[in-house]
């Protein structure tokens, strides 16, 4: 999508994302930042603050901390067209915390 090197933290986004499971609840979440990115304002995170993180309820809010995306300050990659269930993997032990997440470009 862009180099986030480039990107400032000067403004910030609130998502809020809920699920059926953990995977599910990734896929929200996700899902919530690229259309972010997709729609108006265009925004783009550097930084995201996780706030609340509800495992029983399968429940998230976070800001992203980052600018709305300008073709003459960041350089444009390649775009998502959207999260998928793909192969997804979460992986939520004790000391091993891995999600694997394949996109659709």
């Amino acid at each position: 999508m862009t180099d986030i090197s480039t990107v400032e933290q000067c403004e910030s986004q609130t998502i809020e994302a809920e699920g059926d499971d953990m995977q599910s609840l990734l896929f929200h979440f996700l899902d919530e930042f690229l259309f972010l990115f997709s729609a108006e304002p265009f925004f783009i995170a550097r930084r995201v603050e996780i706030k609340t993180f509800d495992r029983e309820n399968f429940k998230i809010e976070a800001v992203g901390h980052g600018e709305p995306f300008d073709i003459a300050k960041h350089p444009q990659g390649t775009e998502v067209k959207a999260i998928t269930y793909s192969n997804m993997q979460v992986y939520d032990e004790e000391n091993k915390h891995e999600v694997f997440v394949i996109i659709d470009i």
